[in-house]
């Protein structure tokens, strides 16, 4: 799934408000409102985030309502739990923000896009292998970036409505000829992601679709980890058994005579090692199927529920 991170600044910019202004008194104008409405898709979530030092997230709450009064969606608010000056993993090149909304959704984070309002964005984008744009408004690239970026292939657009519209050329370039041919860096772990914060950012869910997506995501979880320990008890069940069979069978072939035909039903006329090596291809076979089975079983009903 997709998804589009955008900076609370790049829409305060992009209507021309005062970024130190209290949010209630935040008014977005129709033309950043309707760039924001065109982004959301029902395959693509749209996220609001603050930058370090903003823990409440009263101004995104205030942002989000302005445009789902207008039409658009919102489907979740990232913000940040540490104050000005702390240690802070959530932006910058931990991509803290990125990792933990693909924790909680199935996101492909090498086809989202992040529209930035300064360098940590950038930066925060290319270390979760997203797509950065840069929203300058009235400022020039240099006052943004400096004279010598460490990163220069990303769009940079003038305002919201052509950020937008870049996303759209992409996306119509992604369904012509294919997704990015990059691929999706493994998510660090949690230990080593917020070493130095201690706490994730806060990602704070307002739509109906991302709650029905993460509760699906939740869902699918849940299964698999439910067939992980179907399994386990179900391989170690099967060892139990298999070794109580052969200590049998052992005991048998040594104090009770067998007709003929068990010679060849245990196939003893092959040698000792190809006959496990047999055996264990056919209990591997006769698990998969039963996984696989399983599996099916489960995906079905997951199925008749969602529909239902």
């Amino acid at each position: 799934m997709k998804a589009i991170f955008i900076h609370k600044d790049s829409l305060l910019r992009d209507s021309g408000l005062d970024l130190q202004a209290e949010p209630d008194s935040w008014r977005l104008v129709p033309a950043t409102l309707e760039a924001v409405r065109t982004l959301a898709a029902d395959d693509t979530l749209l996220f609001l985030y603050a930058g370090a030092g903003e823990p409440s997230p009263h101004g995104l709450q205030v942002l989000a309502r302005q445009v789902e009064a207008a039409g658009g969606r919102v489907d979740g608010l990232i913000s940040c739990p540490h104050p000005t000056g702390s240690p802070c993993d959530c932006w910058g090149a931990k991509a803290g923000a990125l990792w933990e909304a693909a924790r909680q959704f199935p996101l492909h984070l090498n086809e989202c896009y992040v529209i930035g309002d300064g360098g940590a964005d950038v930066a925060m984008a290319y270390a979760a292998g997203a797509r950065p744009i840069m929203v300058l408004n009235t400022r020039t690239l240099g006052e943004v970036l400096g004279r010598l970026p460490e990163h220069k292939d990303f769009p940079v657009a003038m305002d919201l409505g052509t950020a937008a519209g870049y996303i759209g050329v992409e996306e119509d370039i992604n369904t012509q000829l294919g997704p990015p041919r990059s691929e999706v860096a493994p998510q660090p772990p949690d230990d080593l992601l917020f070493d130095a914060a201690g706490a994730p950012p806060a990602v704070a869910v307002i739509s109906p679709l991302a709650r029905n997506v993460q509760a699906q995501m939740t869902r699918s979880r849940t299964q698999l980890r439910d067939i992980g320990r179907w399994l386990s008890f179900f391989v170690l069940g099967a060892v139990g058994l298999s070794l109580g069979i052969a200590y049998l069978l052992t005991h048998l072939y040594r104090v009770q005579p067998f007709p003929g035909f068990v010679y060849y039903l245990t196939l003893q006329f092959i040698s000792r090692p190809v006959r496990g090596v047999l055996f264990i291809a056919w209990g591997c076979l006769i698990i998969a199927i039963g996984v696989r089975s399983l599996y099916r079983s489960a995906g079905g009903r997951a199925t008749g529920r969602r529909e239902e």
